[in-house]
């Protein structure tokens, strides 16, 4: 065999493979030997040693444990003992007992003190938020007008035909009633004849008005206007904050709200049942070695709205939901959703063609311009409250 430029220790073992020989280094001594005789003296360290843990005397130690079950620990703490070993667990008390030689009992006691630590516990904090604004303004519009020319009065047409006349708006006051307020002249008639009657909503606790009201000395031609004017902006926040405390990897959840009777009619009669109008928060955290939290979070916020009701009277229900899974740091706060809406309208009544008409056409036509916003933001904190004590750091 020729070799060039081969490391020794490699060069020897290819020598010694090739002639089915084996080596053992012993410190700085490398003694050679056939495969048989090698394999016969490690076959007899074997049982040298098995027959030493044989005639090594049994102890028995109790290994009380504090946060881990003890059936769950037993299987563990056998793998780490002796053929003549054993584990048995005393739930009343929480405690391994565990029989075993001296150096494999010391073995399982590190085992336990790894395993037996403090299950993480988690805080959980969410905040929705919502925000409201609405605006709303109309602008409305009323005149009329009579006019008398009739014998009676002192100005007769001087026809025989019509001899005659009398000429009024025809569209009455809203809803039948007759709307007086805001014409200050003695001699306007108690109705006021309206031609164009599209006033905006003003009075008690909305909007304003103004009346002007036009006359002739005898009477009989009576003039009537009134503008009226309303706008309402309101705006509203409501904060909810439902929190929560649990262990990794338990689901826990929390609820508070109120039940909404709902009455249903059938062939059977009126049935009554229960609608949930409940803030709700279900969680189920897990804490990774980092220190970061993984959460599968669902939060739920149902509400009535008395304003929309049914032909009943019964409310509806707003809901708002968010179901997610998400990674945050320990004590960080993450927004796991939001809703943005925004209704505009703009309405207007007018009489035809007329309303078309530039700057006249104001005084012949009501408008009503509305803008609501709602956003909703969902904010999510966890916060690991024995950090310290379950994963270190």
């Amino acid at each position: 065999m020729r070799l060039n430029s081969v490391p020794w220790d490699q060069a020897l073992d290819i020598i010694l493979r090739s002639l089915k020989l084996g080596m053992v280094q012993e410190g700085n001594i490398i003694r050679v030997a056939t495969l048989s005789e090698l394999d016969a003296e490690r076959a007899a360290a074997i049982e040298k040693a098995n027959a030493q843990v044989r005639l090594k005397p049994l102890e028995t130690r109790l290994i009380p444990l504090s946060y881990a079950g003890v059936g769950d620990m037993a299987g563990k703490v056998g793998t780490v003992l002796s053929s003549r070993g054993s584990v048995t667990p005393d739930e009343r008390t929480n405690t391994l007992i565990v029989m075993d030689v001296v150096e494999n009992i010391a073995i399982a006691e590190q085992l336990v003190n790894k395993l037996d630590s403090q299950t993480p516990q988690v805080t959980i904090e969410a905040r929705i938020v919502e925000a409201r604004t609405n605006w709303l303004r109309e602008l409305g519009i009323q005149w009329g007008f009579d006019f008398t020319a009739t014998p009676g009065t002192g100005n007769p047409t001087g026809l025989w035909f019509p001899n005659s006349l009398g000429v009024a708006g025809g569209s009455g006051a809203a809803g039948g009633q007759q709307i007086t307020s805001g014409f200050l002249l003695p001699s306007a008639q108690a109705t006021p004849n309206y031609v164009v009657d599209l006033p905006a909503a003003a009075g008690t606790g909305a909007g304003g008005a103004v009346g002007f009201s036009f006359g002739s000395v005898d009477g009989n031609l009576n003039t009537n206007l009134r503008l009226s004017a309303a706008e309402d902006v309101g705006e509203v926040r409501i904060i909810s904050a439902p929190k929560i405390s649990t262990l990794d990897n338990t689901t826990a959840s929390i609820e508070q709200g109120v039940q909404i009777p709902i009455s249903q009619v059938s062939a059977q009669g009126v049935n009554t049942r229960y609608v949930n109008a409940t803030l709700g928060l279900s969680v189920t955290p897990h804490v990774t070695n980092e220190g970061s939290v993984m959460l599968e979070v669902q939060v739920q916020k149902n509400e009535a709205d008395f304003v929309n009701t049914g032909a009943r009277g019964d409310p509806t229900i707003l809901t708002k939901s968010a179901n997610s899974q998400m990674l945050v740091q320990d004590g960080d706060t993450a927004v796991i959703g939001g809703i943005f809406t925004r209704n505009q309208s703009v309405n207007r009544k007018k009489v035809p063609w007329i309303a078309e008409v530039p700057i006249i056409g104001w005084f012949f036509k009501n408008k009503r311009e509305a803008d609501t916003r709602t956003e909703v933001l969902i904010f999510l904190t966890p916060k690991i409250i024995n950090r310290s004590t379950s994963i270190g750091g």
